[in-house]
């Protein structure tokens, strides 16, 4: 059996995108399944799968499940969740701009504001933890977020670091502290005026080091709230790929300025044409 796949990408991370309405696919989707969708012909792995499960144009509601490369499912990712707007509006006639997204069982609200830019909002982080000069965030997806100023002395040091090895290195201790084996290390340089972030994250699922990571970005804006490393309530942060994402924050200033909530905006674009993809064999035609 033959299946179509579409390829997008969220502020440079990678997906692609399967439409799974006519059930052609059991699910939830095998791991080898998974893993050889994402081992792209002729184009970078990509770093998530998303499947469309349903869509509902008349209330602009759409359904999907995403996946990262290694099979594993469950989690929120803030650039596969626009990618996945802009999907749904690409695939129907919706009724509005104004979205409904139902990510891995979570809904989530979605705008479309031009540009191929998707704005999503999202509750407020499950967890936080000030642990040392780090910080352990969950936003959907479990995040520690490090001002690279204590690692790096310079932001040329910054683009030169070597994650990956830092990662490897150092990602069980963190595991350790705060007891969740899932975890993605994303390290962050706030320029001297404090108004642009650099990010750089690795994900677990991957296991390297991405182009862009959603909640990543959503998690630094929020380390760097509550540290008082940055003040300003929208925070333009830009990842490995150079393509910017914003986010809002949501600050309730009645009650201690608390965050009660985050929109995270950024493009999300099909990068090329489609793809055919054979179950049968696992590979791409």
């Amino acid at each position: 059996m033959v299946i179509e796949v579409q390829h997008w990408s969220g502020a440079g991370n990678r997906f692609v995108i399967v439409d799974n309405r006519k059930g052609m696919i059991s699910n939830p989707l095998d791991v080898i399944l998974v893993r050889s969708l994402c081992q792209r012909k002729d184009l970078p792995a990509a770093e998530g799968l998303l499947v469309l499960l349903d869509l509902n144009e008349t209330d602009s509601k759409c359904y999907y499940d995403f996946y990262n490369p290694d099979g594993s499912t469950g989690v929120m990712c803030g650039n596969g969740a626009r990618c996945a707007v802009r999907h749904a509006a690409s695939s129907g006639h919706l009724e509005r701009n104004l979205i409904e997204l139902i990510l891995n069982g979570c809904m989530y609200c979605a705008e479309l504001i031009g540009n191929d830019r998707v704005a999503l909002r999202l509750p407020v982080y499950k967890d936080l933890r000030l642990i040392e000069s780090w910080t352990y965030v969950n936003v959907g997806s479990h995040h520690v977020v490090i001002d690279a100023r204590d690692i790096v002395q310079s932001i040329e040091d910054f683009h030169r670091f070597d994650l990956i090895r830092f990662a490897q290195e150092h990602l069980n201790s963190y595991r350790k502290k705060v007891g969740i084996e899932s975890l993605n290390l994303t390290i962050a340089y706030p320029t001297v005026d404090q108004q642009i972030v650099r990010i750089r994250t690795y994900e677990n699922g991957v296991f390297d080091e991405t182009q862009a990571c959603g909640t990543g970005a959503v998690s630094t804006a929020i380390a760097f709230w509550i540290r008082n490393i940055i003040r300003q309530v929208k925070i333009q942060l830009i990842p490995t790929s150079q393509r910017m994402l914003t986010v809002h924050l949501d600050i309730n200033t009645e009650r201690e300025e608390i965050i009660q909530g985050m929109t995270l905006e950024g493009d999300a674009r099909q990068d090329t044409t489609s793809s055919q993809f054979d179950i049968d064999s696992m590979r791409y035609l």
